[in-house]
């Protein structure tokens, strides 16, 4: 099944986004990712990722990817210098500073 990726424009830039989730070892980890948009609608450059887990602790773990939360991902992701030149992914860290309310970052091979 394709996923739609969602629009989001960030100081005049067109991106594209999804924000899903799976579980690894037993945690929801939520996973946002992020590219260039270029005005043909096609997506340039390296992708931007990173991993989340939730900060409650309720029994059910709902935790989901906001519009909010991409847009400081990518906020923070362009003040580290992630730009459409390049290939790959650019993987935020969790010490690279990243605050959401209701997320944290956790490394890209980490559980939680």
């Amino acid at each position: 099944m394709k996923k739609k990726h969602r629009k989001l424009v960030v100081d005049g830039r067109a991106y594209a986004w999804v924000g899903d989730w799976h579980h690894v070892s037993g945690a929801r980890v939520v996973r946002i990712r992020a590219w260039f948009q270029t005005e043909e609608d096609r997506k340039v450059g390296p992708m931007l990722a990173v991993n989340l887990v939730g900060k409650g602790n309720g029994m059910v773990d709902d935790s989901a990817a906001m519009p909010r939360d991409a847009r400081a991902a990518i906020v923070l992701a362009r003040s580290l210098g992630w730009s459409p030149e390049g290939r790959g992914t650019f993987w935020l860290q969790p010490t690279h500073g990243l605050e959401l309310e209701h997320l944290r970052v956790v490394a890209p091979d980490a559980t939680a």
